[in-house]
């Protein structure tokens, strides 16, 4: 059942789209994606598996020397919904509104007052990932790593109650007070 991503989810999907901006060179070692991205090369052998077996493959080997890996096929063919279903398996914000076939049955199906949401919510999540090439991903990411795009976490803005102001986290830890707009 997916609806959060887990690190098997996020850490293949750095693995694709380090494949996808090395396309057209020399196949890629695990070794190169494992310090590329800083990901746990034990790891990354077990996703390239999944990634390799999917059907059609969305990765193939080559073996020897200078071998290593590469995309199945072109990034601008390969959807992120593809990727995605290969390493977390069916979208599924509740057993209710799972893609495909239910393997578990909800007791509460045939009364359920909620089902139209999760159902909309699992429609909004695929239509995203499906809507998405690898190789939009990829060039998007390229932009924002040499952009050095920072994000902060909704958990450390602060707004004061009857204030005007707004709390953000500082670069030097400090707290950096900014008036609403």
């Amino acid at each position: 059942m997916m609806l959060r991503v887990s690190t098997k989810g996020e850490y293949g999907v750095r693995i694709m789209v380090d494949l996808a901006r090395h396309y057209g060179g020399r196949p890629r070692s695990l070794t190169d994606i494992s310090q590329a991205e800083t990901l746990p090369l034990a790891y990354l052998e077990q996703l390239v598996k999944l990634l390799r077996e999917a059907d059609p493959p969305l990765v193939v080997s080559t073996r020897g020397a200078h071998g290593g890996y590469k995309l199945g096929r072109p990034p601008a063919e390969i959807t992120m919904g593809e990727v995605v279903r290969v390493l977390e398996g069916p979208i599924a914000p509740m057993i209710c509104a799972t893609e495909g076939e239910m393997t578990q049955v909800c007791n509460f199906l045939d009364a359920c007052k909620t089902k139209y949401l999760w159902t909309k919510v699992r429609d909004a999540v695929a239509q995203t990932l499906d809507s998405m090439t690898l190789a939009e991903l990829a060039a998007v990411s390229l932009n924002e790593h040499s952009a050095a795009a920072q994000f902060i976490a909704l958990s450390d803005i602060h707004v004061g109650l009857g204030s005007q102001e707004l709390c953000l986290p500082a670069k030097d830890g400090e707290t950096e007070v900014r008036p609403l707009p």
